[in-house]
């Protein structure tokens, strides 16, 4: 067993990588009850953990094998005793066994963030769609049955349409990223001829596909409990987001995009406290 003082420096560590990595995930999981709060935070950090090694990796087949250590490690073993040493696997690891998340998810979560390092773009927007599903609805789905227990089909078709916005407003946000390790995040027929030439009309694009899929959230969202606006909030940033990368002057292919902490932290506060996202 560990000692007080060794757990409370894991989830001080948790809590910075959730923050430094995640920090939607991170400051949405701040209005979730008492109860799983940390549990949302551990969530918020194991995505971060992940998002990170495609954004910092050039090198496709080593992120390949960072993201394989994550899979096998939290999914090799059923046994609660099992500590890696890592603070964020290990009370991740933890959430999963205590909420019964579903460990198919989580290995196609897995097999989309790897397929998503390496240069082939999607086959077409179907496909573009499925990969939002495994990398960005993954953790809104678990998220929501954290908060409020296992989802019925509307739950499922929400977090569906929920997964599609957050999904293009991730490939606006990351381009650079994406461009700099020689990966096209978008369908071949959707990006520019040559590549290097001017993003901005993909991100319009991007903009319109993601506010139309935010709406339909915004729809089905109406009459459902505080659990769902909870589970939902980092939704609340996704206007503000296409807002910057809007910005005239702004290189979407080339500047990285972000939002200052306390405006981050308003947004996500006033979708709580009004339950509009």
């Amino acid at each position: 067993m560990r000692e007080p003082q060794e757990a409370t420096a894991n989830i001080d560590a948790v809590r910075l990588s959730a923050r430094l990595n995640a920090p939607d995930r991170y400051y949405a999981a701040l209005f979730a009850p008492a109860a799983v709060r940390d549990d949302l935070i551990a969530l918020a950090a194991f995505d971060g953990e992940i998002a990170r090694i495609g954004q910092i990796i050039t090198d496709a087949a080593l992120g390949e094998i960072r993201v394989a250590w994550w899979r096998d490690a939290l999914l090799g073993s059923e046994r609660p005793a099992d500590l890696t040493g890592n603070p964020v696997l290990d009370q991740f690891a933890d959430v999963v066994r205590r909420h019964q998340l579903s460990h198919a998810a989580l290995d196609a979560y897995f097999e989309a963030h790897m397929a998503a390092l390496f240069a082939d773009p999607p086959a077409d927007d179907a496909a573009m769609d499925e990969s939002f599903r495994a990398i960005d609805g993954t953790p809104l789905a678990f998220a929501l049955q954290i908060l409020h227990g296992p989802l019925d089909a509307g739950a499922n078709n929400l977090i569906a349409a929920a997964s599609r916005a957050s999904g293009l407003t991730r490939v606006a946000r990351t381009l650079p990223n994406s461009l700099a390790a020689g990966r096209t995040p978008l369908p071949e027929a959707r990006v520019p001829t040559p590549p290097d030439t001017d993003w901005r009309p993909q991100i319009a694009w991007l903009a319109c596909e993601a506010r139309a899929s935010l709406a339909s959230v915004r729809s089905g969202h109406k009459g459902k409990a505080r659990a769902f606006t909870t589970a939902l909030l980092p939704l609340a940033l996704i206007e503000p987001y296409f807002r910057a990368l809007q910005k005239p002057g702004y290189d979407p292919s080339r500047d990285i995009v972000d939002i200052a902490p306390l405006a981050r932290l308003w947004r996500i506060a006033r979708a709580h406290w009004t339950g509009t996202l």
